[in-house]
Formats: C-alpha cells, structure tokens, sequence
C-alpha cells in the first residue's frame, strides 16, 4: 500500500535557495548579486564536462537525438556556458572514432570556426562522418569566442549539408566564370 507519494525536489530546491539567502547575507564588503548569480551558473554548467570514448573527448550531455560537433574543448566549454549542453569535441581537425560512430546514430550539426580551418574540418568531417546540418562562426570568428547569444543565433542558422555543398559549388562556378569573362574581354 502507498501512503503518499511526494517529489522531494521543490523542497530541495526552497532549502538551497534559503541557505544562498542567508550566505548572501553574511557576504562582507560589497556584491553584486547577479554578478554572483552568473559565476554559479556557469560553474555548474562547466563542471558537467564529461570525457567520452578512447580519445577521452570533451562532452556535454550526449544522450539526446541531436549532437553538436564542434572543434575542441574551449569550444564545448563555451557552448555549455550558452546553455547548449548536447555538444563533443573533436580534438583538432582530424574526425575521431568515437565521433564517427556517433554519427550513424545521431543526427550531427557541425559548428565550425568562420575561418579557411573551418572549411577545411568540413571536408574532412563530411568525407568520413554522416552529417546532417553545418553551423558557422561569423567570418573571422571562432566558436569559442561567441557570446551566448551569438552561438544561439549561429545554430539557428545552420544548413543542410546538400544546401551547403550546392552554395559552395555555386561560388566555385561564379568564380571559374568570373576569370574566363575577363581573360576573354
């Protein structure tokens, strides 16, 4: 027979907030509050790193459909501060293993730096990994230095790989015809 059942986390959660009350209070000198608040969150956020397969790679929560694959850890590290915790690293530029074999069954977005390092790690991503959707850092732009906003709005951004491969076969075009029109005139 089942007497009661209760979920225990509201109180859980009233008691930490008390106990932050009262710390904030004994809290000598000047504070800023949300400055506080801030340094907390993103501590907790960072300290759910977790290393994954042989490589020991750099990652979030890996348990949903959806993975972001981004190129090392300082990457992960600012994603997770974003509040985008379904992120691994690479390591490099050289595609693991390990992330190889994510990516038969996950569907993989591909956020890379707005640079030629960039292009390049696409490449060699999309030759040995399925992947589903590719994000940038702006031009000149690394992942890593992308404030929380702006790593939201790259990934809303993002683009399927068939759209991506038909834009850059588009500019190889433009250019190719670029040159043979002023060679002719």
């Amino acid at each position: 027979e089942v007497a009661r059942i209760e979920d225990v986390r509201g109180s859980k959660r009233d008691y930490i907030i008390e106990r932050a009350k009262k710390l904030m209070g004994e809290i000598q000198g000047k504070t800023d509050s949300r400055e506080i608040s801030k340094v907390i969150k993103d501590a907790s956020r960072t300290t759910s790193v977790q290393e994954y397969g042989k490589e020991k790679l750099a990652a979030g929560d890996l348990s949903g459909k959806e993975l972001i694959v981004v190129e090392g850890r300082a990457d992960v590290m600012n994603l997770l501060k974003a509040g985008v915790d379904n992120v691994i690293a690479m390591n490099g530029t050289k595609l693991p293993d390990s992330v190889k074999t994510l990516s038969q069954e996950k569907d993989i977005i591909l956020f890379v730096d707005g640079d030629r390092g960039g292009k390049l790690i696409i490449q060699n991503v999309l030759d040995n990994a399925k992947v589903k959707y590719i994000a940038f850092a702006p031009d000149g732009k690394e992942v890593e230095e992308l404030s929380g906003k702006e790593v939201l709005m790259n990934l809303r951004k993002k683009v399927s790989v068939e759209e991506f491969l038909e834009k850059s076969k588009s500019r190889r075009g433009y250019s190719r015809n670029d040159r043979s029109n002023s060679s002719e005139e």
